[in-house]
């Protein structure tokens, strides 16, 4: 039985049944594969979840009725396979066919390879997608059509497109806490290495080691940790309220040794994450385990910057999460919103007069991001909007809020407002 195929499906199937996130059942089964199969597996994985739309509706086109269960999952492995990998037909037939065996009904196996070979007779000239441009966009880019109506009234349609049609980035990016070019990073690490547009980071090919000069970050996290680093008065103090893992505060504070940074999270597993990342890193941050929706006395006016990066529905990181499309629904993002807007509101009590109050989400849907501002400012008049700070990309730089997009910046699809305590 084709190993690779056999990892990916067990991957899958723990996102498909257990909900599993798809990087930590990944990276379990990365851990006892060979090294020759891991990129295979990887791209099985991410392709079939984040075509998952497409490939059912692929399916349903040759088939009486639609399967269900692992024989689904044998069917979208095989046609991922056969519509996107450079693959031969009678590789993915054959091992596709063999990994249908795991089932224990023995016509799964002459079914699975009935269809795959239908399939595979038709897959390279397939268009025979919905006529409705946008039920055709939704099953295309695979974008759940509740999702996809709210790109459209939020963004019009063109840009919509724009956002579900952008291919997905794969590539690694990791900063570094020293000095150097992409050729010494590649010399140092044995790793391929491309510049990015902030100087301490840069795309990477290949493994890298659990060091303290060097970590994965994506370029959108970076960003936020970087204005918010900048907004700091000298020795100032920072309150990063769901810091887990804590990217940002480690950033934070290595970008600005001199900021005192306390990190948050409201679990404690998740807190210790913090510490651990912090550890690794070589730096001090004070960690405390809080609901960041509950009010603390002490930290009153204390902060002059508070970030809130609050829990959100998570759309801007679909290359990293695709499984975020095959189990949010709309009813999830008003009781997302009520979350945020209770963090929000409760940490603004933290920030002193004069100070930034930083929020910040990885979502792309306006109701989770201006919607929630305009609300805080109208409730809230001793803040107004304040300035970001952020040169390296001059269309975010000076903006009193600013939704990046994959398309249009070339990084994850994170939103940030910066508003200023004014009395």
């Amino acid at each position: 039985m084709n190993k690779a195929f056999l990892k990916s499906f067990h991957v899958l199937r723990d996102v498909y049944v257990n909900k599993a996130f798809s990087a930590i059942a990944l990276n379990k089964q990365l851990c006892n594969c060979k090294n020759q199969d891991k990129a295979l597996v990887t791209k099985i994985v991410y392709g079939v979840l984040d075509n998952d739309l497409r490939l059912e509706y692929i399916i349903s086109r040759y088939v009486r009725k639609m399967p269900k269960g692992d024989v689904l999952l044998y069917l979208k492995i095989g046609v991922y396979c056969l519509s996107d990998l450079s693959m031969p037909v009678y590789a993915v037939v054959n091992d596709v066919a063999e990994l249908s065996k795991l089932s224990a009904d023995r016509r799964t196996v002459g079914f699975v390879n009935a269809t795959l070979k239908t399939v595979s007779e038709h897959i390279k000239q397939f268009d025979d997608y919905p006529e409705d441009s946008v039920e055709r966009l939704s099953v295309l880019y695979s974008y759940p059509m509740w999702a996809l109506r709210k790109l459209i009234k939020d963004y019009g349609f063109p840009i919509a497109e724009q956002i579900v049609s952008h291919p997905s980035d794969t590539r690694t990016t990791a900063r570094f806490t020293f000095t150097a070019t992409a050729e010494q990073i590649a010399e140092r690490y044995q790793a391929e290495a491309e510049p990015t547009v902030f100087d301490d980071a840069f795309y990477v090919k290949g493994s890298l080691p659990a060091a303290s000069d060097c970590t994965v970050q994506s370029l959108s996290s970076m960003a936020i940790a970087r204005i918010c680093a900048r907004l700091a008065p000298t020795d100032g103090a920072f309150l990063d309220c769901c810091a887990a893992p804590g990217g940002k505060s480690v950033y934070v504070r290595q970008l600005r040794p001199d900021l005192s940074v306390t990190s948050c999270d409201v679990h404690p597993h998740r807190a210790e994450l913090i510490s651990s990342y912090a550890r690794r890193m070589q730096v001090t941050l004070d960690v405390q385990c809080r609901d960041m929706t509950v009010f603390y006395p002490p930290w009153e006016g204390k902060f002059d910057v508070v970030l809130c990066d609050v829990p959100c529905s998570g759309f801007g990181v679909l290359d990293s999460r695709p499984d975020v499309k095959l189990f949010r629904e709309n009813k999830d993002i008003s009781d997302l919103m009520k979350t945020q807007y209770a963090i929000l509101d409760n940490c603004s009590r933290y920030v002193g007069k004069g100070g930034a109050l930083v929020y910040s989400t990885c979502t792309v849907f306006d109701n989770e991001n201006g919607q929630n501002i305009r609300k805080f400012l109208k409730e809230h008049t001793d803040f107004e909007y304040g300035r970001t700070q952020l040169p390296e990309i001059p269309a975010a730089d000076g903006q009193g809020f600013y939704q990046f997009l994959p398309y249009r910046d070339g990084m994850q699809g994170f939103f940030v407002a910066v508003l200023r305590r004014i009395k």
